[in-house]
């Protein structure tokens, strides 16, 4: 075999396997909408809420809570419970809409437990998570990514006054995520991005 005929059926096989490479085994469609919606956050009681609408910063203090009081079963009761309120108010920006949804985004923050659905905490504890609850007491499963906390638009005043608000109030405590062998005092701190989603 001549050397040109070696590149020659070396291309191609290369060309083969390229081709192979890019095979598509599906498609995901994208839909959604872009709203004018712009609704400010403000911590109701005991919520401290600081910097800029669109990078609000939400610190919850849970606490110090003793190893005894994380209940004998992996996501099992709350622990050291803290009320998370928030007032969202949109001003006239929430024409045509009627609920806020709170989406999380555990992944670029400390993460989340796949199998409990608790964010993960940072320091030096083990074998505890964050739980957040809806004012039923319905844990939310960060694990789930439609597992959203929601909340109803309220209309107001008439036109061309016409306001916007909502109410958000959450819980958040402290959870075990294993084995009572397993938890291990310590800092237990948590990050938890979130978006605010409208319908």
């Amino acid at each position: 075999m001549t050397i040109s005929m070696k590149s020659l059926l070396a291309a191609a096989v290369a060309s083969l396997l390229a081709n192979g490479a890019m095979a598509a085994d599906g498609t995901i469609n994208f839909t959604g909408e872009i709203v004018a919606a712009s609704c400010g956050i403000s911590g109701g009681a005991g919520t401290g809420v600081s910097g800029e609408k669109g990078n609000k910063i939400i610190d919850v203090e849970l606490g110090k809570v003793s190893i005894d009081t994380l209940g004998g079963t992996a996501g099992g009761g709350i622990a050291g419970g803290t009320n998370i309120n928030l007032n969202l108010d949109c001003g006239g920006t929430g024409t045509g809409l009627t609920h806020v949804q709170l989406k999380f985004d555990p992944a670029s923050g400390s993460g989340f437990d796949s199998n409990t659905g608790l964010l993960k905490t940072t320091g030096d504890a083990k074998g505890v998570g964050i739980g957040l609850y809806k004012a039923d007491g319905t844990r939310i499963n960060l694990a789930n990514s439609s597992d959203v906390f929601e909340a109803e638009l309220v209309k107001s005043g008439t036109e061309p006054d016409v306001t916007y608000k909502a109410d958000m109030n959450l819980r958040a405590g402290y959870v075990m995520s294993g084995k009572v062998e397993d938890v291990k005092p310590g800092t237990a701190e948590g990050t938890l991005p979130f978006t605010l989603t409208y319908r």
